[in-house]
């Protein structure tokens, strides 16, 4: 990868959000499992890719359909985008009382495990890109459901190990069904 341009897969495979709401779609429920409910459905996304270093500016349309694996331990995502396509999966752990996360880009290309950090409505996790040139890059995907229907999504990307965040991608999904 070029440090002009993270791949959009690199930026869209595993989408995230920002601040927390006043009032916690959660409250329902105690049981960690059930929480990831909220994922579940078809929504319909726009992106908004920033001008940056990162990225060049551009509006992407988005599908993504989430919902439990057969014997209810994974919630898989699919994202359907212009350029690319990707699942997103995530679990709670039992064992360390943590959320998981992997991400499948198209090509191929699988991350790690990595832990979700959950605060009220925001899904929040980091992870790293290698550029073409060997540099290492931080992402944060943060993902705040505004409301059970409205879910909004921020990629951001850090040059400097995590101590400056630049905006690269922003979304607005719409759950539709």
């Amino acid at each position: 990868m070029d440090r002009r341009k993270v791949t959009l897969a690199g930026l869209l495979a595993t989408l995230g959000l920002a601040a927390n709401t006043a009032t916690p779609i959660f409250a329902q429920t105690s049981d960690p499992h059930n929480r990831m409910n909220i994922w579940v459905g078809r929504w319909r996304e726009t992106v908004e890719l920033k001008e940056t270093a990162y990225s060049h500016a551009a509006t992407i349309p988005s599908q993504v359909t989430c919902g439990w694996s057969s014997n209810q331990g994974f919630m898989v995502c699919e994202y359907l985008h212009d350029t690319t396509d990707a699942l997103s999966i995530f679990r709670y752990d039992d064992k360390d009382k943590t959320y998981k996360h992997v991400g499948i880009v198209k090509d191929g290309k699988t991350r790690e495990e990595i832990p979700v950090v959950v605060e009220g409505n925001l899904w929040r996790y980091t992870y790293q890109e290698t550029t073409k040139s060997g540099a290492k890059l931080d992402l944060r995907d943060s993902y705040e459901f505004v409301t059970p229907e409205k879910r909004i999504t921020r990629i951001e990307v850090s040059a400097d190990g995590g101590q400056h965040w630049n905006l690269v991608a922003e979304e607005v999904g719409t759950k539709v069904s």
